[in-house]
């Protein structure tokens, strides 16, 4: 499942619309959530594309760029009409466990709109191909999320995903004749 940006940003912002809703935001919130998504890799432009293009595994030194990338995007959305937009961006590589970055949060202390941007960002990372591994299935790619549910994910977040998921497989199914 490869994507031009274009299609890849319009998919990512089908999954957080879908996400929100089945987590039951009002109307406003999953806007802000769509909107989130769309943004939320900003800062991607400014780590050196020798990275992002590298074949095999990432130095420490190369690690610190990828890691910087959620405080880049964040400082790119300055604008006070992206307060909030800005924080969750800031926040979608924290993980339940307390092992993400940048700050270390766990669990409720990172916004729900950044565990959501963090669970549709690596569904999406897994099913596209990527310098050093090719994409995931779907299904594969579910299971993964439903496999680190409630330590890299949030476990609530990735129910809602899955539901939402198989809610939108089952209404582009093919009809049989």
């Amino acid at each position: 499942m490869n994507y031009r940006p274009d299609a890849r940003r319009r998919h990512i912002g089908q999954l957080a619309e879908v996400t929100a809703i089945e987590l039951g935001l009002d109307e406003r919130q999953v806007a802000r959530v769509r909107l989130a998504a769309l943004v939320s890799d900003v800062g991607r432009e400014q780590i050196p594309p020798e990275i992002l293009a590298k074949r095999g595994p990432l130095s420490d030194e190369e690690w610190v760029h990828v890691r910087r990338q959620p405080e880049l995007g964040a400082a790119l959305l300055s604008d006070a009409s992206f307060d909030d937009i800005r924080d969750w961006v800031l926040c979608r590589r924290e993980r339940p466990d307390g092992l993400g970055y940048p700050r270390g949060l766990t669990g409720d202390e990172i916004p729900l709109e950044a565990r959501v941007l963090s669970v549709l960002e690596a569904y999406v990372a897994m099913t596209n191909d990527r310098p050093h591994r090719s994409a995931r299935t779907a299904e594969d790619a579910e299971r993964e999320l439903h496999a680190c549910a409630g330590s890299q994910f949030d476990a609530a977040v990735v129910a809602a995903f899955l539901r939402a998921a198989a809610r939108r497989r089952s209404q582009h199914a093919p009809v049989a004749a």
